[in-house]
């Protein structure tokens, strides 16, 4: 039966009424089914990679950029992932310049992301699925699938987004440039394609992807093989450059990723890491298949290792490479035989060969009689149309293994990277790097369903029966995907939903957020049972160690520190914990001394959270220094100082503010009056607008009798600039009372608590301001405040007890000093207090 030609389908067709209300479907139901992550937070990675990070925030210059890595660390660093993402982290910066920390600007930007990828994803399904409900079906599963939930509702997932995005444009542009070879849609294809690179790693094969098209595509192969090959050469010369360039110009990380990010790749054993690696995108595809089981993270042991041959999971690869090698070979046409060859398929294939052979005609070829009669003078290759199928999709015969292959391409190629098959990345599965995979996963869904849909075209009921599959299947995925969003609203929830898929990172991840609320009884169980999966979670001891420091057990804190050093040497702040355990506990000053000093000279070689480190160093060397100037060793304090100001290079303005404001107050105190007033300065020219360095620079200035007057001018400089800052206040009012100005410091005392209403320093500076003013019942009502905000403090009962042993209220005075007592056996003052008491007793009592 003669087959009617028709119109060469063009790469971009008119959209229909129809197309344009399937692209508003599929749009409206992506936007829909995320709305309920508008009101979540910042969750997970999305606090290092925001709030933390300085590109991000403006803490450093935006040329900092194409310097650093996606979480803010030196891509020259250590400890650096090598993840360059400049253009996510642009967008990211963005988001901060137009609505600061709020998360509802961030998580708009990214469900609408997911809107446009939806949309693309169903222009995609135009090009490659021969009918329209194919398309539709793609983009319907593609807007509601839940494994793209880590993607849309986890900020850091833009990255993901934006390349899935670019990556899309990229092939469309191409698709375009197939048509006529116009120089214009080529340079765009690249272009887009390098902005999929500057999102996310793994858009790298989009070039490799556009040729791989041009290959197996009939679509402009009119216009002559020799346009055909410069383009793909330009691709493939672009692609290779791009590959140089991220490969050789940017640095690499110099550190392999940690066993518990990856442990398959630690694994000694070739066949086990063999197995193991073959295994996983199984696993993968699998989420996409059914995604039941969902976690944030899938390291550590979540994903077990094949260990042996013997293993079920090894029957599951095969049949998955078995199936998608059938499928690429039915799609290759290959298995047919001579005998039932199409012939105008092979002339199709044999023309540009003859034509550079000499031969003028595909008769004859290989031996094979061929009654086509192709003649080299055909001004082009004839395209055919099903009868059934509208002419805006493309339905040649070479359609109908062109669509197969690159759905299997769009699954397979922009996975490869992740995949550790061609070399190891940091982690075993994560399913945000399934977002752009699953294009093709939903163009074979599309292609599948459609192909049943044209089966069924003369029985009404199995299409509607495909239909009600159809709608099944999208409200299942739809509820899954809203349940999944909430949550990733706040950590919690998030790590609690994963304790069936990765017990130890979860649980211990929720025992650092149950603690950080105050819920230290639910934090050390979920702590203990993170550590009975895996005792050598050096995050875990650390956490627990925190736990019970803030039970103020410093004596059950001090072995969970030690054991999460003896785990993770580089770990700065177990060393910074630990030493402030050992000084709580009284008899290990010296021990506390050598334990910080060690943690502030830590390089954190192979640190990831650069950040965090540092900023550990930081405060080691500050509580070094403050040892040091309570031991009366101010020289060494000072040396301290001096040390952290050119050992820590990555510090804020602010903080390095700090360090001078410090140094300054200590050579205050040694006399050296002009390096004090120098460091003082340097400090204000690093924080000109905080309060802060004016009042330690009129603190400096009074220690010098001879210029209290132009101390004072600075602290009334001090509250001109930050009239709401609690310090500014508190501290002229200290400089007033040593001028015994005692009715001018109480107003500041009073203005300073009002503030800072649950600061109990504060509370109790106005009870003794109160007290030298002989306001005593007052004075009384703010020791008693002072109690309810620090109860476990022996000196806020203790100074209760001497107002009220002043009152002449002996008995409740004894009751405060006991309790005193109670909490700091040595505490002198109340023992001293009671011993007085005892020597004077009072008959009426």
């Amino acid at each position: 039966m003669h087959t009617p030609h028709c119109r060469r389908p063009s790469m971009s067709p008119a959209l229909s009424h129809k197309d344009y209300a399937g692209l508003a479907g599929c749009s409206a139901l992506a936007f829909v089914l995320y709305l309920n992550t508008l009101n979540a937070g910042f969750v997970y990675d999305d606090r290092r990679a925001i709030l933390a990070n300085g590109d991000v925030t403006g803490f450093h210059p935006a040329a900092h950029l194409l310097r650093n890595d996606f979480w803010g660390t030196p891509l020259v660093d250590s400890g650096s992932h090598g993840s360059w993402r400049p253009l996510c982290v642009l967008s990211f910066r963005l988001n901060f310049l137009a609505g600061g920390i709020t998360p509802m600007g961030y998580h708009l930007v990214n469900v609408l992301l997911h809107c446009v990828a939806t949309w693309l994803v169903f222009l995609v399904g135009r090009t490659l699925l021969p009918t329209r409900i194919g398309v539709l079906a793609a983009g319907a599963l593609f807007a509601a699938h839940p494994a793209h939930t880590e993607a849309v509702a986890g900020l850091v997932g833009r990255a993901d987004l934006a390349a899935c995005v670019c990556y899309l444009l990229s092939y469309l542009s191409y698709r375009r440039h197939m048509l006529n070879r116009e120089w214009g849609s080529l340079v765009l294809t690249i272009i887009l394609a390098l902005a999929a690179l500057l999102c996310k790693e793994t858009a790298i094969t989009a070039l490799l992807l556009c040729g791989l098209c041009d290959i197996l595509s009939a679509v402009g192969r009119e216009n002559g093989d020799k346009h055909r090959i410069r383009s793909l050469t330009i691709l493939g010369f672009s692609l290779l450059c791009a590959v140089y360039c991220r490969l050789s110009l940017l640095p690499r990380p110099s550190t392999a990723f940690s066993a518990a990010d990856n442990p398959t790749a630690h694994e000694s054993c070739f066949w086990t890491r063999t197995l193991t690696f073959l295994y996983l995108p199984v696993a993968n595809f699998r989420l996409l298949l059914w995604p039941q089981d969902l976690s944030f993270d899938w390291g550590m042991e979540a994903v077990p290792r094949i260990r042996t041959l013997w293993d079920a999971r090894n029957i599951q690869s095969v049949g998955f490479y078995g199936s998608l090698l059938a499928v690429l070979w039915k799609c290759s046409g290959l298995r047919r035989s001579a005998s039932s060859m199409d012939f105008k398929e092979v002339a199709n294939i044999s023309l540009p060969l003859l034509r550079r052979l000499g031969g003028n005609s595909c008769q004859k070829w290989l031996g094979l009689t061929c009654d086509c009669h192709h003649q080299l003078s055909a001004p082009s290759y004839r395209f055919t149309a099903s009868t059934s199928t509208s002419s805006s999709f493309i339905s040649s015969k070479s359609s109908s293994w062109l669509a197969p292959f690159m759905g299997i391409a769009f699954l397979v190629l922009p996975f490869l990277p992740a995949s550790n098959l061609l070399f190891y990345v940091g982690f075993v599965m994560a399913e945000r790097v399934l977002y752009l995979p699953s294009v093709g996963y939903c163009l074979l869904f599309g292609l599948g369903f459609g192909s049943l849909w044209q089966r069924a075209k003369d029985s009404r009921r199995s299409r509607t029966m495909l239909f009600c599959g159809l709608g099944l299947l999208l409200g299942i995925h739809g509820l899954r995907t809203c349940r999944r969003n909430l949550d990733w609203r706040d950590e919690e929830q998030l790590f609690r939903s994963a304790i069936g898929v990765n017990p130890p990172k979860a649980l211990g991840n929720l025992g650092s957020v149950l603690s950080a609320q105050g819920r230290y009884e639910e934090a050390e169980l979920a702590l203990r049972m993170a550590l009975g999966h895996r005792p050598t979670m050096a995050d875990a001891h650390f956490n627990l160690g925190v736990v019970h420091q803030r039970q103020l057990n410093f004596s059950s804190a001090v072995p969970c520190f030690r054991r999460a050093i003896g785990l993770r040497p580089q770990l700065a702040a177990a060393y910074l914990n630990l030493g402030t355990s050992l000084i709580s506990l009284g008899d290990h000053r010296q021990e506390a001394i050598s334990v910080l000093r060690t943690g502030a000279r830590l390089e954190g070689i192979g640190v990831r959270d650069r950040g965090a480190h540092e900023e550990a160093r930081y405060t080691c060397y500050l509580q070094l220094s403050v040892l040091h100037r309570a031991d009366g060793r101010l020289q060494e304090a000072a040396s301290m100082l001096r040390e952290s100001l050119k050992a820590l290079t990555l510090l804020s303005q602010k903080q390095r503010a700090v360090l001078h404001l410090r140094l300054g107050e200590i050579l205050a105190e040694l006399q050296d009056w002009k390096e004090a007033e120098q460091q003082q300065r340097l400090a204000l020219q690093l924080q000109p607008e905080q309060g802060a360095a004016y009042v330690t620079y009129g603190q400096t200035l009074a220690r010098n009798g001879s210029r209290l007057a132009e101390a004072e001018s600075w602290f009334k400089r001090a509250l001109q600039l930050a009239p709401l800052e609690a310090s500014s206040h508190h501290h002229y009012a200290d400089f007033l009372e040593q001028q015994e100005r005692h009715h001018e410091a109480l107003g500041l005392r009073l203005r300073a608590a009002a503030l800072a209403p649950n600061d109990y320093t504060l509370q109790s500076c106005v009870a003794d301001a109160l007290r030298l003013v002989n306001r005593l019942a007052e004075a009384e009502l703010w020791y008693r405040k002072a109690v309810t905000l620090q109860p476990l403090a022996a000196h806020a009962h203790a100074n209760l007890g001497a107002i009220l042993q002043m009152r002449g209220h002996r008995r409740e005075a004894v009751e405060c000093y006991r309790r005193a007592l109670e909490l700091q056996p040595g505490h002198a003052i109340s023992r001293a207090n009671l011993a007085k008491m005892n020597l004077h007793k009072d008959t009426n009592e």
